[in-house]
């Protein structure tokens, strides 16, 4: 006669067990992969140049810091409006950037060291889109020029037939830059929304 072999509760349970150790090991794993996802990214991120400074580098996404400086903090722009009688509407005609420190400071650190020397671009938005500023062809929606520390015409750059004045007091550059009387660009005052300026 066969004896019957007492079976284990545990027995029972072992693939109950086996399972749970199973799923524990799978989530550890997980979650150690989640953990590690960020640090993998920010070893492995290319360098993306931001923006630069004329002598003083680039400003980079990357490993290190760099310290980001805006030469001028008080700069003021305002337009000069002229009445187009074929559309009936108030055109822009000058860009006003006044108030510009015009101290030369190519490798500063701290704010506000001056602008004099960087290249200064204009854009003009109106209805939420970058504006045609020059007569030649379409892509012409800028205008740039070095700021000068002395006063008279300035040599612009980007945009076809407009002409930059600039008036300089001390320290002190004001430009204005008007944009010619052509059927490309007669831009309705009224909808304008910004002036960019961005300097390099």
């Amino acid at each position: 006669m066969r004896k019957r072999r007492s079976r284990s509760p545990l027995g029972e349970l072992a693939p109950e067990i086996s399972e749970k150790f199973i799923f524990k090991r799978r989530a550890v794993v997980g979650a150690l992969l989640i953990l590690f996802i960020p640090y993998i990214g920010s070893s492995l991120a290319a360098t993306i140049t931001i923006s630069g400074r004329s002598a003083g580098g680039a400003v980079e996404f990357a490993q290190g810091s760099q310290v980001t400086v805006v030469c001028d903090t008080t700069i003021l722009t305002s337009l000069d409006e002229q009445w187009y009688e074929t559309t009936t509407v108030f055109r822009v005609a000058t860009i006003n950037v006044t108030g510009i420190l015009n101290t030369d400071s190519q490798t500063a650190t701290t704010n506000n060291a001056g602008c004099g020397g960087k290249t200064m671009t204009v854009k003009l938005f109106a209805s939420g889109t970058q504006q045609r500023l020059g007569t030649s062809v379409s892509t012409e929606n800028f205008v740039s020029f070095t700021v000068p520390t002395s006063g008279g015409a300035v040599s612009p750059r980007g945009a076809t037939d407009v002409t930059v004045v600039a008036a300089v007091s001390g320290t002190n550059t004001d430009i204005a830059i008007t944009i010619p009387m052509h059927s490309a660009t007669i831009i309705n005052a009224a909808t304008v929304d910004r002036i960019a300026i961005e300097t390099s």
